[in-house]
């Protein structure tokens, strides 16, 4: 359910959640991927490649996935979206975090499958 992954090409763990996400999920180059995050973030007037309605608007062509909440129930896990979606690829967005799920497996620096999540985008190549 979980693998260590690191798309960055030094093997960095920084703050790159979402760049490593969206390369991992769409099997881009990391650095070709930073510099198309940076180029939409610049042409859809966002500051901010991390910000989320940013993100929301760049995915907005994939098939989304929404998990509202539901009142005295707790919110799906990564664990959970694993387990409902053992085929496919996937970018979840959690809770402060984005990360990758490839066949029911989430590929991150770290194990996250812990964190509620909100949406995710099915990723057809």
């Amino acid at each position: 359910m979980y693998k260590e992954f690191n798309a960055h090409p030094k093997g960095i763990k920084t703050t790159d959640c979402v760049v490593r996400a969206i390369a991992t999920a769409t099997s881009k180059d990391y650095l070709e991927c930073r510099r198309e995050l940076n180029q939409a973030k610049r042409e859809l007037g966002y500051s901010n490649y991390k910000d989320t309605k940013f993100l929301y608007e760049y995915l907005k062509d994939y098939p989304r996935l929404i998990f509202k909440p539901v009142k005295g129930e707790p919110r799906i896990k990564g664990s959970d979206f694993c387990e409902l979606h053992p085929k496919g690829t996937y970018i979840l967005k959690m809770a402060g975090h984005i990360t990758t799920c490839v066949d029911g497996v989430i590929l991150d620096t770290w194990d996250c499958s812990y964190r509620s999540v909100y949406t995710a985008w099915e990723i057809t190549k």
